[in-house]
């Protein structure tokens, strides 16, 4: 198997300040192809750090991918460090230099002064185009025979160029069987549960994870041959664990469970009408985020004060003096009046306490209570969940999501678990 490092440049990264999407996209895309990462390396934006960590990186990897600083900012030092490590001069490349000045000049932009630094690259490089910007990547064979690419850090400049050349190239040089690998996407089930239905029926041969977040676990079934071999040894399995786990399976692949939502309700012909205190807004954002939302979401009303409760969407002052703001009664009121002011087939709503304060010695932090009106009657469900403020959130939209999947579906929305 060749090894491979990924290694990411950048402060801001390893600062905390952004994320590092960069290697989350180049692994999985590699994996994909048969191929995993076998060291990560995050830098900042340092000389003597970065041509540390690009020496280590090359004496053990066969190939290296880099991104980022490639542009012509003071901290964009890649391809001095690059020169350094690697024992090349940098020269000017004339070609690269017009290129650039074109781009620029189509674009209707100014000619920056220091554009010239942009067409500094060390002696031997390799141009890989730049559709999405200007700053080409760069790849390098070395004296050992490895291989070096350096990309752009710009998210979606580096994914293109990835794309298009550096991801095809690699998988063309993989030698020995071929990895494979199926997800099944599950919501509801823990994941000791899960261990406890698949664990028994993978064979031998076939990789097991669990891959658990706020309430779903992705169960990802990985195994290595030939293609027909391997895709075989894998239905089998996935066939196999979606019988056993049942319902709670959303999904396969990459599919996101708001995704699967929407197919159900298109399915049905359903509309659907939210109401949000708890999650402030949060199950709403999931449900746009998917293309095509506005086919089956008519609203969002997110009622986070009492009153706004009883003006927006009906909830009775009664019930909220009598029972609190979060309660089943009130969640159940919740659903029903988005419901019925939007006159949609399905209401699904939001209440709890999310903390770190606003807790009762009846009511702790982590409660919560989602209300569902459905053509096939109205309930209210209660959950309890740990892990802070941000959890609890996100655990209560998954949870949301899920008794309308099962709605739509036919299902009972309410199997209880969390």
């Amino acid at each position: 198997m060749i090894a491979l490092e990924i290694l990411t440049i950048g402060g801001e990264i390893l600062g905390g300040r952004t994320a590092d999407t960069n290697f989350f996209y180049l692994a999985r895309s590699l994996r994909a192809r048969g191929l995993d990462c076998g060291w990560h390396t995050v830098v900042g934006d340092d000389r003597e750090t970065l041509s540390a960590a690009l020496e280590a990186a090359l004496s053990r990897a066969a190939i290296v991918v880099t991104t980022g600083g490639l542009g012509a900012t003071p901290d964009d030092i890649t391809r001095k460090v690059i020169a350094a490590v690697l024992k090349r001069q940098l020269v000017l490349r004339e070609d690269l230099l017009d290129r650039l000045a074109e781009r620029y000049a189509s674009a209707g932009r100014t000619v920056p002064p220091d554009l010239q630094a942009q067409a500094l690259v060390p002696f031997g490089a390799e141009l890989i185009d730049n559709e999405a910007g200007t700053a080409p990547g760069l790849r390098f064979r070395t004296a050992e025979g490895g291989l070096l690419y350096a990309l752009p850090g710009v998210p979606h400049e580096m994914e293109r160029m990835a794309e298009r050349f550096v991801l095809p190239e690699i998988a063309s040089l993989l030698r020995g069987p071929l990895r494979r690998e199926r997800t099944i996407r599950t919501v509801g089930i823990p994941e000791a549960r899960l261990a406890e239905l698949v664990g028994p029926i993978a064979p031998a041969g076939v990789e097991v994870a669990y891959l658990p977040r706020a309430g779903t676990v992705d169960l990802k079934f990985a195994a290595a041959g030939s293609t027909g071999e391997a895709e075989r040894r894998l239905a089998a399995v996935v066939a196999a664990a979606r019988e056993r786990i049942g319902p709670a399976v959303y999904a396969e692949g990459e599919t996101d469970l708001a995704e699967a939502v929407g197919a159900g309700l298109l399915g049905r012909g359903w509309t659907l009408a939210v109401a949000e205190s708890l999650t402030g807004g949060a199950l709403g954002a999931r449900i746009v985020s998917v293309p095509g939302a506005s086919r089956y979401l008519l609203g969002d009303i997110v009622a986070y004060a009492d009153r706004a409760k009883t003006a927006l969407l009906g909830v009775p002052e009664a019930w909220i003096r009598e029972h609190g703001a979060v309660s089943a009664p009130v969640a159940e009121a919740m659903a029903h009046g988005a419901r019925e002011r939007l006159s949609a087939d399905v209401g699904i709503s939001t209440t709890g306490i999310a903390g770190p304060d606003g807790a009762t010695e009846s009511k702790p932090v982590g409660l919560v209570y989602l209300g569902l009106a459905w053509p096939g009657g109205r309930i209210a469900v209660a959950r309890r969940w740990t892990g802070g403020r941000g959890n609890t959130i996100e655990r209560t939209v998954n949870a949301a999501l899920d008794l309308v999947r099962r709605a739509a579906a036919g299902l009972d929305p309410d199997p209880g678990g969390g």
